[in-house]
């Protein structure tokens, strides 16, 4: 429903002259929207670059803002240009579609990332993969070398998205993942900069993402005809799954190959990475904190007794769910969700102009301390709740959108239990086998499309005494 744009004008965050907080946004994005929250409350305007080419920001670090926001979608839309340009990219799949055609794509994707369908089909594949990792550190272990976080979890989460989607045709799907990471890379880029020329101009950089692009949809149509032509109904992998998924009302209807592509492009790109950030960013909180990862490992050691885990184990694992949402909440890999109102709307009594940027930040709330308690101390107790933080509340009596590293409502991530399920599956491999140490006193991390490190992740592995 539009509003007609009465209130007040949102509290406007102090800047430089004419600039405003240009160099802030670009030098310390995750820095500029806390410091909006601890000066302005959960509602602030941002302004950055001189007049003519100005970006305007409203951040919403509120919980009761934020669940307004999201919970209102014919008022705050997608229409914000990020949304555009992924769409642009990877074409309508479940982050960048509304309405009619996501409401479609939700009832036939709602079976293929089930809890029993991630336990039964996904689950064994990461225990594999963990297995995998654990291996191939055995002689870094044995020497004393430095690894650093990132690119290590970024291979083992990159096989895991591989191979739950494609199955027994990831060989085929091996040029495909390198050439999704040159666009992770190309898209990452751009989201860093402030005013980035169209994707169309003709760029070097622009002529290699629309280059790879082009190959990656040839590669998934080519693996998608192969199903279509070889139907398998006995196929436990993503892809297949999605090519023989068939709408409950409706039978005969199934999703078109073209939407099964652009839901596999989306699965690959935001499968990966942000399980990356995670994996790497919860080794540096255990590496730090020596007592956390004491208690996981003797946690892992009483339930587990040297086997490997399985997905069947983690309800009996509950410190190490809560040190994965404690990492979550301090290192939210989707950092925040653009919306943009098509009309005139007001927020807390205050006028948010149509084609506004509205920034629901998920790490302003996360770290708010309006909302949690010395919010930059890592304590997994935060979570030690009856029902092991497994709901979307994230302490006793606090809002539940004070804790949204899925986001939240109906939109909230389809592929949440998969991430939670490989996170805590790797993890738990790992601190079976090795103790962790690093020399970093924090984990620095800066905003891109998602979080990513700044600079190396080091730490050192040790193989535990047995």
């Amino acid at each position: 429903m539009a509003v007609e744009a009465a209130g007040r004008d949102v509290p406007t965050l102090t800047g430089w002259p004419v600039v405003g907080n240009l160099r802030a946004l670009r030098t310390n994005y995750l820095g500029t929207i806390s410091r909006a929250d601890r000066e302005l409350g959960g509602l602030a305007r941002i302004v950055a670059g001189p007049p003519g080419w100005r970006l305007i920001m409203y951040s919403v670090t509120s919980p009761e803002l934020i669940e307004e926001v999201l919970g209102s979608p014919e008022r705050f839309g997608k229409q914000h240009p990020g949304y555009r340009e992924l769409r642009g990219a990877l074409g309508d799949n479940m982050l960048t579609s509304e309405g009619d055609v996501w409401h479609r794509q939700r009832r036939f994707l709602a079976s293929v990332f089930t809890r029993r369908r991630v336990a039964e089909s996904y689950a064994p594949v990461m225990t594999d993969e963990a297995r995998r990792l654990v291996d191939r550190w055995r002689q870094p272990a044995a020497t004393g070398t430095m690894l650093d976080g990132y690119p290590e979890m970024i291979k083992v989460a990159s096989r895991v998205s591989g191979r739950i989607l494609f199955g027994a045709d990831m060989s085929a799907a091996a040029d495909l993942l390198t050439r999704f990471r040159r666009v992770n890379d190309h898209l990452l880029r751009r989201a860093v900069a402030p005013h980035p020329l169209p994707t169309a101009a003709p760029t070097p950089g622009n002529r290699r993402l629309h280059r790879d692009l082009r190959q990656i949809r040839a590669i998934v149509d080519t693996l998608i005809a192969r199903r279509r032509d070889r139907p398998d109904p006995t196929a436990s992998d993503m892809l297949g799954l999605l090519c023989a998924a068939r709408d409950a009302d409706d039978p005969a209807d199934r999703l078109t190959d073209q939407e099964v592509a652009e839901q596999a492009m989306l699965f690959l790109l935001a499968g990966h990475d942000t399980t990356a950030v995670t994996l790497s960013c919860v080794v540096l909180l255990l590496a730090q904190h020596p007592d956390w990862q004491a208690r996981l490992q003797a946690e892992v050691d009483d339930v587990l007794a040297g086997r490997t885990p399985t997905a069947a184990d983690l309800d009996r694992l509950p410190w190490l769910g809560r040190v994965v949402r404690e990492t979550l909440r301090l290192f939210p890999a989707a950092h925040g969700v653009g919306r943009s109102p098509a009309t005139d709307q007001t927020l807390a009594g205050c006028r948010i102009p149509a084609g506004s940027w509205v920034e629901v930040s998920i790490w302003g709330v996360q770290h708010s301390a309006r909302v949690w308690p010395d919010p930059e101390r890592f304590d997994p107790r935060r979570f030690d709740l009856p029902d092991r933080g497994l709901t979307d509340r994230a302490v006793p009596g606090s809002h539940r959108y004070a804790w949204l590293p899925f986001g939240a409502g109906a939109r909230a991530c389809i592929g949440s239990v998969i991430a939670l399920t490989e996170v805590q599956l790797v993890l738990a491999a790992i601190l079976q086998t090795y103790q962790l140490r690093t020399p970093l006193a924090r984990t620095p991390v800066h905003a891109a499309i998602t979080l990513l490190p700044t600079g190396s992740l080091p730490f050192q592995l040790s193989p535990r005494a047995t």
